[in-house]
């Protein structure tokens, strides 16, 4: 009889499985309401009722009207939205020299937006982080012009889980406005991790933009949304139809929305309890990790960070040989953001926290999740002692040859 390797998945933040409750919810929605919801017929009319009850749903648990969720394929082209757009909308209004300003430590949907930008004549700031990933709000006041439209901070980092005081910048910015007398700048704020675990009322976090995807959340992969505030000047970035209020062409997948709205509300719900299991849980694999092998070290700050990412930076081990060999052994795990994981080069995120030795380290990243569980940890632990030694073994061995 053939035998099946354990697997053990800690790769939560590059992609959560889909929930059995939202499998189920986009199930029947495709069964029952086959109808394009831009049709005028029966089949139309009902299919456009459930794309605008799932809308409400997600705007009602982040303090949103419903006129303010855009529905996109993913966090990416949200994010695209609502950079470009918000550039697009400035030149057309009067806006010469736009000016934004993004993190250094932001998902590369962002981050490669801006360098594209940059070559369509667009001013472009990079805000700082300290050693453990966090922006300065002082900063950011520094940085602001009469010219800066927009201001992009992720709420909290892919890969090592920090959370950014996106109040505080909040604050930052309408003083800014308040000084300038304009709309601008406008605020983003990517926060694709934060919904399983973070505050996400709008109003209170005082954001214009934000990014949501249902990917992250255990609900259906291809769809996310983009909030855009009441009154914000946002261009499209897609043409051909006048879906989503004319501000993102393209017919709006019913089932997709619907098991998106689903698991929002199962995210939203689970967050306090899942906080602390996975924190528990999470502080578990660190303190084993930290007192059994040497030369590991924490990149972000446990502290003020999502609960279920440790980020690790190891001395005298490759990640890819790391992350190979626990794949073997049953363990998913990843070394950065998953969009770049085909690139050989350091971390972004990592060399913005002033870790100049990354070059000859291994960086890698657990990322909890819902089905994590003791004995997994357990097992991680012993397979990573077992590994680390060995491959650093190895590496000492290359180098005398």
């Amino acid at each position: 009889m053939m035998s099946f390797m354990r697997r053990i998945y800690l790769d939560h933040v590059a992609a959560t499985p889909v929930s059995d409750t939202a499998l189920r919810a986009m199930t029947t929605a495709m069964e029952k309401f086959p109808g394009n919801p831009s049709a005028i017929h029966t089949e139309g009319r009902e299919a456009r009722g459930v794309l605008e009850k799932a809308r409400a749903e997600i705007a009602g648990a982040i303090s949103a009207h419903s006129d303010e969720i855009v529905f996109t394929s993913g966090a990416t082209e949200a994010n695209n939205m609502a950079i470009v757009g918000v550039v697009r909308s400035a030149r057309a209004n009067g806006v010469k020299h736009p000016h934004i300003i993004v993190s250094t430590i932001e998902h590369p949907s962002v981050l490669e937006v801006a360098h594209a930008l940059e070559k369509e004549e667009v001013k472009v700031s990079y805000l700082p982080v300290n050693h453990f990933g966090v922006v300065s709000p002082r900063t950011l006041r520094t940085l602001i012009t009469p010219e800066t439209v927009l201001v992009s901070v992720m709420y909290a980092n892919n890969e090592i889980g920090t959370i950014e005081p996106v109040i505080e910048i909040a604050k930052e910015i309408r003083h800014a406005r308040k000084m300038n007398k304009t709309v601008y700048p406008y605020f983003h704020t990517d926060a694709v991790q934060a919904v399983n675990y973070c505050e996400l009322n709008v109003q209170r976090l005082g954001v214009d933009l934000m990014t949501i995807s249902s990917g992250k959340i255990y609900g259906p992969r291809g769809i996310g949304a983009l909030f855009v505030k009441r009154g914000v000047l946002n261009e499209p970035i897609f043409y051909g139809g006048e879906q989503e209020e004319s501000r993102r062409a393209g017919t709006e997948s019913v089932a997709l929305a619907v098991g998106f709205s689903v698991a929002f509300a199962e995210a939203r719900k689970m967050s306090a309890q899942e906080f602390k299991r996975v924190k528990k849980l999470r502080d578990t694999l660190t303190e084993q990790i930290l007192k059994k092998v040497p030369g590991v070290f924490i990149n972000g700050d446990l502290e003020n960070s999502l609960p279920n990412i440790l980020n690790l930076s190891l001395e005298g081990v490759e990640s890819e040989a790391l992350l190979l060999y626990l794949d073997a052994v049953g363990v998913a795990l990843s070394g950065k953001s998953a969009c770049k994981s085909s690139d050989s080069s350091a971390s972004h995120v990592i060399m913005a926290l002033d870790k100049q030795n990354e070059e000859n380290t291994g960086s890698i990243r657990f990322s909890l999740g819902r089905e994590t569980k003791s004995a997994d940890i357990v097992y991680v632990v012993k397979e990573f002692l077992r590994i680390v030694p060995f491959l650093r073994t190895m590496n000492k061995q290359s180098d005398t040859i």
